[in-house]
């Protein structure tokens, strides 16, 4: 297969973290999602725990201050810009499937890039929110609404774009259709296909 980077979009509850593990073990690449984090931490030596809070978030409380306790900079810019530097390095490094972060805006400029979003019907990802965090309907339901609030935020700050919008995407996929492994499937063909179409 020719080298390759996916870059995988997700609405909360629908499983993109999943069927871009499964899609990345099919193709035989890594994988990338919350490592980039431990990466960024490894890298500018802030706690990862720190990092983790600000992690997709468009929100800019937290100043890091410099040693002499003067100026500083704002935790939230400097993880994207880290994880911006790590996701690129990853795609010279070799083939691999990336979770969010706007990678597919930081590599847009790759012939490449084959970028996904995973999608699905809000009931649908209610539902799957309930089973796997065993939260209560309402609780569920908010959850979605809040985390799809912080990543459409956080793409729109960092982006020229807007958040599941179809521009910004070779390919969105409705998972509740094929269910994950299909889903995987199905992403694992297209990716093939647009693999085929690089050499």
């Amino acid at each position: 297969m020719e080298h390759m980077v996916i870059a995988v979009g997700r609405r909360y509850g629908s499983g993109g973290h999943e069927i871009g593990e499964r899609l990345a073990k099919r193709l035989g690449i890594p994988f990338y999602d919350r490592e980039l984090v431990e990466m960024a931490s490894k890298k500018s030596g802030i706690a990862q725990g720190v990092l983790e809070i600000h992690n997709e978030r468009a929100v800019q409380a937290t100043l890091l201050k410099t040693k002499s306790g003067a100026g500083g900079q704002l935790i939230g810019e400097l993880l994207f810009q880290l994880q911006s530097q790590i996701i690129r390095e990853l795609a010279e490094e070799s083939s691999c499937v990336i979770i969010g972060r706007c990678a597919n805006y930081v590599l847009r400029d790759r012939a490449d890039l084959f970028s996904v979003f995973v999608t699905a019907p809000e009931e649908k990802r209610v539902q799957r929110i309930m089973e796997r965090n065993r939260m209560c309907e309402e609780d569920a339901r908010y959850a979605v609404k809040k985390v799809d609030r912080q990543r459409r935020e956080y793409y729109d700050h960092y982006t020229e774009g807007r958040w599941g919008e179809m521009e910004g995407y070779d390919l969105m996929v409705d998972s509740s259709i094929l269910g994950i492994d299909g889903t995987a499937e199905l992403l694992e063909e297209k990716a093939r296909a647009f693999a085929a179409c690089l050499v």
